[in-house]
């Protein structure tokens, strides 16, 4: 993984990074999807690079993307769609995102915790992107959310059985890695 450098104004004790595989969709065409610029990317049938420098004649066997996103941003509404319910806004629907993935009255939408990044993350992919995400999974394809974080990231996140019932009719795999080293950047890709 690549270490990627953000300003400290948006230092936050994780990053999330969106990646699909698949196996043939243009990459391009997940970009423009999601509306996220791929960090890396590419195609099944293109060259790929050789590790040892000499010429390879291999090609890819499935396409790859993956691009880093605050979910705050991502999930901010978007001007003009047409036929999309409007994405999740803090903290207006706050009470329907508690509802709809099992988070108790009490617990605060707080735009920097780890839970609330998640869930605003799936409320985005499954209200602007379901149909999508169903057809990539149709086709063979699969999509993970992978988490980058420090430890006090951790603290108090809960995985319910309404988060839990979303990231399965998304079909989403959720990876969390922890560094063991006290000098971790979470910016990685």
């Amino acid at each position: 993984m690549q270490v990627r450098k953000r300003s400290s104004a948006h230092a936050m004790p994780f990053q999330l990074s969106l990646h699909v595989r698949h196996p043939s969709v243009d990459p391009r065409e997940i970009s423009g999807e999601f509306g996220l610029e791929a960090i890396e990317s590419f195609r099944a049938g293109e060259p790929r690079q050789s590790r040892s420098g000499v010429a390879a004649t291999a090609v890819h066997v499935e396409t790859y993307w993956v691009a880093v996103l605050d979910p705050v941003v991502w999930s901010a509404p978007v001007a003009g769609a047409k036929g999309l319910s409007r994405p999740a806004q803090l903290p207006g629907e706050a009470k329907v995102l508690r509802a709809r993935f099992g988070l108790e009255e009490g617990e605060p939408p707080v735009p920097g915790s780890l839970g609330w990044g998640i869930v605003l993350v799936c409320h985005c992919l499954m209200v602007r992107h379901g149909r999508f995400l169903a057809r990539l999974r149709e086709q063979g394809g699969s999509i993970t959310l992978f988490a980058a974080v420090e430890s006090e990231a951790l603290v108090g996140l809960r995985i319910t059985p309404e988060m839990g019932r979303q990231l399965h009719d998304l079909g989403l795999t959720v990876k969390i890695e922890v560094p063991n080293s006290r000098d971790f950047s979470p910016d990685l890709n």
